[in-house]
């Protein structure tokens, strides 16, 4: 008899870390070997992990099922939780007849420009959106364009390369820069495309959610307000908030998230989705088929239990969730560094409100600031449970003074 395990596809090594201390006799993973070689924690045994570089999609396919019949393992159902490995997947998933969301879909949902032109063109609230892909679609894009905007690259994560513009020159500018910077990225799976998308900037209130779309309806998991520090990088997310301290017409968006996953292909899936609030008016920004990550998993397990990675295993065999009804208010903040060098340590002052902490970087890590590398001063993040008696914004600027990043 075989034994059933949960393909993990692509996931980074300390997410790696993570699920296997905690379900490794349920999961197999395939990850890349660049990332694993940097990585200096924990790795799971040669039987729970396959290693290849994933840019080979053909052959981190064969790769996969090759390891699989050596150890005798079959696959009870396949996970993601990477944007770049989302495509893999569903190449595995296609391949193995596993339930995964579709190719095309996925491709659709990467694309920045293109989800939210598909939106456009089917009257799905989302920004005013151009798609720069060459010289000559930012010499037209005068025409059309809403200034102030914001430019980023045709794919990606989070706030790299995000810039906020505020003319055509300014655009060009950008442009020039992030199809440069993508065009070398070390992460080519991340950036496959070397464009850009310009977005109309909408001030308003940001919020990103995980939900269910099953039998053509949404279940809502979770809604997570951002705080954003705009000062550290545009669009850089200096906190969370779950639940969102503003309220939400959720019944709007439940419609608005169903309509939005269709018209990009999608029937069924787990999805994390970022939207903005102006004025009650609902606007997508993003749409992906995986959970939400970052600091939310420990954000979302303190405030009602709720394991994504659980969840995320529990949907892959069985295609069911289970979403807890009580949410404690709960907060995390971002530790981040504010200058270049080399981390020595992390200060962090007692406070009864801080629940869980999690540092993920080590002593003599090298800290290079946006826009040259985004990533590199994320140090980690503290969650905790604010004074229900005191404004949650006001605490989180509380908490944060009480973190310091300190250099060698």
């Amino acid at each position: 008899m075989r034994d059933m395990r949960v393909l993990v596809t692509g996931s980074t090594p300390d997410y790696n870390e993570i699920i296997h201390r905690r379900y490794g006799s349920e999961t197999l993973f395939l990850t890349d070997k660049n990332q694993s070689a940097e990585w200096n924690g924990f790795k799971p045994p040669k039987k729970d992990e396959c290693l290849f570089d994933l840019r080979d999609i053909s052959g981190a396919v064969e790769a996969i099922i090759k390891h699989a019949e050596t150890h005798n393992i079959g696959f009870s159902g396949i996970t993601c939780f990477d944007c770049e490995a989302l495509p893999l997947a569903a190449r595995i998933a296609e391949r193995l007849g596993l339930r995964f969301s579709p190719l095309a879909a996925i491709e659709n949902a990467r694309s920045k420009a293109g989800s939210h032109l598909i939106w456009q063109a089917k009257g799905i609230p989302c920004p005013h959106t151009i798609k720069l892909f060459s010289p000559d679609d930012v010499e037209q894009a005068e025409k059309t364009a809403k200034f102030p905007a914001v430019i980023k690259p045709a794919t990606g994560s989070g706030s790299e390369l995000v810039f906020l513009v505020k003319d055509i020159a300014e655009t060009a500018e950008k442009y020039l820069y992030i199809t440069d910077r993508t065009g070398c990225h070390p992460n080519q799976r991340m950036y496959p495309t070397c464009g850009c998308t310009l977005e109309e900037y909408i001030e308003g209130d940001e919020f990103s959610c995980d939900w269910v779309m099953k039998d053509g309806q949404a279940e809502i998991i979770r809604i997570a307000e951002k705080v954003r520090d705009d000062s550290l990088s545009f669009g850089t997310a200096l906190a969370y908030i779950v639940p969102p301290s503003k309220p939400l017409d959720t019944e709007k968006l439940k419609k608005i998230l169903v309509n939005g996953a269709r018209t990009l292909g999608f029937s069924e899936m787990i999805a994390m989705t970022d939207f903005l609030v102006k004025d009650g008016e609902i606007y997508l920004i993003e749409m992906t088929p995986r959970f939400g990550g970052d600091c939310l998993p420990d954000t979302v397990m303190a405030s009602a239990g709720f394991d994504i990675f659980r969840a995320a295993l529990d949907y892959a065999a069985d295609g069911e969730i289970s979403v807890p009804d009580l949410w404690l208010t709960t907060a995390s903040v971002r530790i981040l560094a504010d200058r270049k060098g080399s981390l020595d340590r992390v200060d962090i002052q007692p406070d009864q409100r801080i629940i869980f902490t999690r540092i993920e970087r080590e002593k003599g890590h090298k800290i290079v600031l946006p826009p040259e590398n985004y990533f590199s001063r994320i140090i980690g993040h503290v969650v905790f449970r604010p004074d229900e008696k005191k404004c949650v914004h006001e605490q989180i600027r509380e908490v944060r003074s009480k973190i310091s990043v300190e250099y060698a």
